[in-house]
């Protein structure tokens, strides 16, 4: 039976959250369903959907600007920023979501980073599920894990923040006429938890009785990569326009021996031109990924999960430019695996044409990633797309019965 499903995405951005999204609707879509997006960010909508034939809207989301609070240290503390300390506003996206829903009337509801949808929600009688990257699906723990796994962080700050968060949850909870939670993390109980990351690449190691359902990123979509002839070797680069170390980066790529293709969207055409070189070309729209990983010797990218897993079990490593802790998070986990450099966004710029030659020339960077690549090789991401489709099925088929 035809079943609509709401896919639900509210937090982060990039390309990640959508073409993951897109993997699954085109696989629910082939099942006979009709997936609908409500999106955080419409900004490239146009460029990743254009010849999709889904529909999409407007996500319900938090655009205040929250001054005087300290970097996020975990899950509670992003929370502080959406919101969850301010009932009122909270409640009112909260309607808003139940608006929305309620229009849109679907059987199953898929959420991708979408705290505010999830507390909207609860009580709905609606079937739910988690899934996206690991960051997206933390552990079910009291206190939640902080971001920062190789530091400790002060405990008493963790607990006061989850008090503060849980306190305007439920607020805005019985402002709705629904019964409070008992802990923060009851905000992520939902019917399931697809975790589309591989255990390697977990931003919150340690995780026990977790289920890995492996990355589901969209390789298909997008331009083929059109190399420079000049360079030995190939370099894939994905950056963008505000990192701080964005023309060192392209001054190394200018002067090492590699043909490279770089993506930045929204670069200026002012710039792209005036770095296109011999050896170096800009594409304006997304490279389909595939391609990519096969063809390129190195990737550079600021360490989106779904980007960073396709690149390394694909056998090729890694030059990770982090920009915030979320994707420090996941820099971490390659750089322990051995397929990659990170440049930590906290310390000085290092000498990027030294850190470009060891990782073309030192084959155990490589070789790491090759290790990954096989332990990986016989479960293709296909694969793993039909099981989670398996599972929304069985989930639909379970609301309908009772």
């Amino acid at each position: 039976m035809m079943a609509r499903i709401l896919l639900a995405w509210e937090l982060g951005g990039d390309y990640g959250h959508l073409m993951r999204f897109l993997t699954l609707a085109r696989a629910l879509a082939r099942r006979g369903h009709e997936p609908l997006f409500a999106l955080r960010e419409l900004t490239h909508v146009d460029s990743v959907l254009h010849d999709e034939p889904f529909s999409v809207f407007q996500a319900p989301v938090w655009v205040a600007k929250i001054s005087g609070l300290p970097p996020p240290i975990g899950f509670a503390e992003t929370l502080m920023r959406l919101g969850f300390l301010h009932p009122p506003a909270l409640t009112g996206l909260c309607r808003g979501w139940r608006t929305l829903i309620s229009t849109l009337a679907p059987k199953l509801l898929v959420f991708d980073y979408a705290p505010t949808a999830l507390l909207a929600t609860r009580g709905l009688g609606l079937s739910r599920v988690l899934f996206g990257a690991s960051f997206s699906v933390p552990p079910c723990t009291e206190p939640m894990p902080t971001y920062r796994s190789w530091r400790a962080e002060p405990v008493a700050r963790v607990l006061e923040a989850e008090r503060l968060v849980l306190a305007g949850a439920n607020t805005a909870l019985k402002r709705l006429g629904e019964p409070p939670m008992g802990r923060l993390a009851d905000l992520l109980d939902t019917d399931d938890s697809i975790i589309a990351t591989s255990e390697e690449f977990d931003q919150y190691p340690g995780r026990t009785g977790a289920r890995y359902w492996g990355g589901v990123a969209n390789l298909d979509k997008g331009v083929p990569p059109q190399w420079p002839v000049a360079g030995s070797k190939r370099i894939f680069a994905y950056l963008k326009p505000h990192f701080r170390d964005l023309f060192k980066v392209l001054a190394a790529l200018r002067a090492i021996d590699a043909s490279v293709v770089i993506h930045a969207p929204g670069l200026s055409v002012k710039y792209t031109s005036a770095h296109t070189s011999t050896n170096i070309a800009f594409s304006p729209e997304p490279l389909r990924m595939q391609d990519v990983c096969r063809e390129c010797d190195l990737a550079i990218c600021h360490s989106g999960a779904s980007t960073v897993e396709s690149v390394v079990t694909s056998g090729k490593p890694v030059l990770l430019l982090p920009q915030h802790l979320e994707q420090m998070m996941t820099a971490k986990r390659v750089q322990e695996l051995g397929a990659g450099l990170v440049v930590d966004f906290e310390k000085p710029a290092p000498d990027y044409q030294r850190l470009l030659r060891r990782l073309l020339d030192e084959p155990s960077f490589t070789q790491a990633a090759q290790t990954v690549a096989q332990r990986h090789a016989t479960n293709a991401p296909a694969t793993r797309v039909t099981r989670i489709v398996d599972r929304c099925e069985e989930l639909i088929a379970l609301a309908g019965s009772n």
